[in-house]
């Protein structure tokens, strides 16, 4: 067995509030428009340099993809693709000088929803270096989504999201 680490700083990444989010397409017109749930996670970023030599924080990445490689959104009978929901990172605090990448699909692979870099790095404490997650399902594509959920079967359809905090700058 071997274990790889980095003794020369420390990541940690909080749920501040919205670890589950559901979509209900409760109404003809939310199937038809569907949902968008803006600013329905927020995440807190704690990020800290111990000034290793070769080794210089200069900020992160957050990524994210399905859980454990899901390659659809699984129902009792049923699935739907993956693209069916996109997810968004904004600034809320803190994280000004970043750049979100806007709404990105759902998938299996990691995918970019934010890149934070400072090259006067200081360290990141999670109360004040904050940001949003907005999640969309459904949206035709009229209206800059991925496609209307109209035609899909009834279903209780459930998949899981995994979210990345990667350190970045020389030397990593």
């Amino acid at each position: 067995m071997s274990v790889d680490a980095q003794e020369w700083n420390a990541a940690r990444l909080v749920i501040l509030y919205g670890g589950n989010i559901v979509f209900n397409f409760n109404s003809l017109d939310r199937i038809k428009n569907g949902i968008e749930l803006g600013n329905a996670t927020q995440l807190g970023i704690s990020l800290a340099d111990s000034n290793q030599t070769g080794h210089t924080l200069e900020g992160f990445d957050l990524n994210f993809r399905t859980f454990n490689g899901a390659t659809q959104i699984s129902g009792d009978a049923y699935s739907i693709g993956l693209n069916a929901i996109r997810v968004k990172a904004e600034n809320a605090i803190g994280l000004g000088a970043g750049t979100t990448a806007g709404y990105q699909d759902l998938a299996t692979g990691w995918t970019n929803l934010f890149t934070y870099t400072n090259t006067s790095f200081t360290n990141l404490t999670w109360d004040s270096h904050q940001l949003n997650l907005s999640y969309d399902c459904g949206i035709p594509v009229g209206s800059g989504g991925n496609g209307s959920l109209l035609g899909s079967p009834a279903d209780y359809y459930i998949v899981e999201i995994e979210i990345e905090l990667i350190p970045t700058g020389p030397g990593f």
